[in-house]
């Protein structure tokens, strides 16, 4: 699975999750939980995922939850399951 794919599959995830947004269960992924996280944050720098969801601390990511999309981020995912 390419970067684009997990970003793809965690942005449809995330736009078919509860209002409320998920939570640890983002994590569930074959390629584990830091390549999950990391993506988190590629799509939080990005602007895809509310702000403090994902912070790094000395080499550590550390995820609040729940994990939402921002407005942009809901754009994104319905051009990711077109």
């Amino acid at each position: 699975m390419s970067n684009q794919a997990l970003q793809a599959e965690l942005l449809t995830r995330l736009l078919h999750a509860h209002p409320h947004g998920l939570g640890k269960e983002i994590l569930d992924n074959y390629r584990g939980e830091k390549a999950v996280a990391g993506m988190l944050k590629t799509l939080q720098d990005d602007g895809l995922i509310h702000d403090g969801a994902v912070s790094i601390d000395e080499h550590q990511v550390s995820l609040s939850y729940p994990i939402k999309l921002s407005s942009a981020g809901v754009d994104a995912a319905k051009k990711a399951e077109s």
